[in-house]
């Protein structure tokens, strides 16, 4: 009943009015099964911006840990994010997750590419799961450094470079 209900609500979603999706976070949220949901849903073409943005909720209004077997659930479905706010959310909440091993490749697959978004927001938050990635995984903190000090140097939106300083600040520079 709840599977169904929170798809409908998730694919029927205008990705506008955040209302809906606030009512099913009220309703779902003690449910044992609700964050495997949105862990799933986030995986779905039509219910992934909603989910992923009911995990940010969730993860904003101090939400319970994923457990390591949700979030390399997660982390395995990365590939599947093929709208612009649901990577947005995820990059969002990056830092609330546990980081295995297997999610080195699959996150830098998905962070390297939105450094250079057209999409000043999603470049922004690149920026910042580069120093995440770098700190759960220091062999690639050499690379984040460069990336970050030769884009605090070239960007010129405002919120990117507020977003940058922060990441630089995350790997203690």
């Amino acid at each position: 009943m709840m599977r169904d209900q929170l798809q409908q609500i998730l694919a029927s979603w205008d990705g506008k009015a955040t209302a809906p999706l606030e009512e099913a976070y009220e309703i779902f949220r003690d449910e044992p099964a609700f964050l495997d949901l949105l862990i799933e849903f986030s995986g779905s073409k039509t219910g992934q911006c909603g989910a992923t943005w009911l995990l940010k909720h969730h993860f904003d209004h101090k939400g319970s840990q994923l457990t390591d077997d949700q979030s390399e659930r997660h982390l395995t479905g990365l590939s599947c994010f093929s709208h612009w706010e649901a990577k947005l959310h995820f990059l969002q909440y990056l830092e609330h997750l546990k980081l295995s091993e297997k999610a080195e490749e699959p996150l830098r697959s998905l962070i390297d590419p939105e450094l250079r978004s057209e999409n000043k927001f999603l470049r922004a938050w690149a920026h910042y799961a580069l120093a995440i990635h770098a700190n759960r995984f220091p062999a690639h903190k050499e690379y984040a450094l460069r990336k970050l000090t030769t884009a605090r140097e070239r960007e010129t939106a405002g919120a990117v470079k507020v977003r940058i300083r922060k990441a630089l600040e995350k790997l203690g520079r």
